[in-house]
C-alpha cells in the first residue's frame, strides 16, 4: 500500500486508528478526528451517537444535521484512498483542513447552545474509547 495513502487515511482522517495508534491522539479529538463518522456512520460507535443525542436532547434537526455531516467526513476518508502522488496527498489535506473548520462551524450553527455541551461529551466519550483500546 501507498505509504502516503496510509498517512493521509489514518492521520489526517483518524478514522482508522488502530488501539495504539488511538491511545496516542489528543484528549479532545474535535474537529480534526472522524467524530461523526465514527458515531453516526461505523456500526460500532451509532449506539454511541444514539445516546449523545439522547443526554443532549437534541432535536431531530440537529441529529439530522450531524448525520449529514457524518456522511461527508466519511467521503473525505474514501477520497484519501485513491491518491497516488504528494502532491495530492498536500491537496487533500488542505482540504481536510478547511472541512475540518467548516464542519465545526456547521456544528456549532446547527447546536447553538448545546454546543459547549457537545463538546464535553465528545471529550468524556474519546478519553473511554481510548481508555477501553488500551
Amino acid at each position: 500500500m501507498n505509504p502516503i495513502r496510509v498517512l493521509l487515511v489514518v492521520g489526517t482522517v483518524g478514522c482508522a486508528l488502530s488501539p495504539v495508534q488511538a491511545a496516542t491522539r489528543p484528549t479532545d479529538p474535535w474537529p480534526s478526528s472522524a467524530v461523526l463518522t465514527r458515531l453516526f456512520a461505523l456500526p460500532a460507535g451509532r449506539a454511541d451517537g444514539q445516546r449523545l443525542i439522547r443526554e443532549l436532547h437534541l432535536t431531530a434537526a440537529q441529529s439530522t444535521e450531524l448525520r449529514r455531516l457524518a456522511r461527508s467526513e466519511a467521503a473525505y476518508a474514501q477520497a484519501g484512498r485513491q491518491l497516488f502522488g504528494r502532491d495530492e496527498a498536500a491537496a487533500l489535506n488542505a482540504k481536510l483542513s478547511r472541512m475540518s473548520a467548516e464542519k465545526d462551524r456547521k456544528v456549532r450553527l446547527s447546536l447553538a447552545g448545546k454546543y459547549g455541551s457537545f463538546r464535553g461529551w465528545v471529550r468524556t466519550w474519546w478519553r473511554a474509547e481510548v481508555t477501553a483500546a488500551r
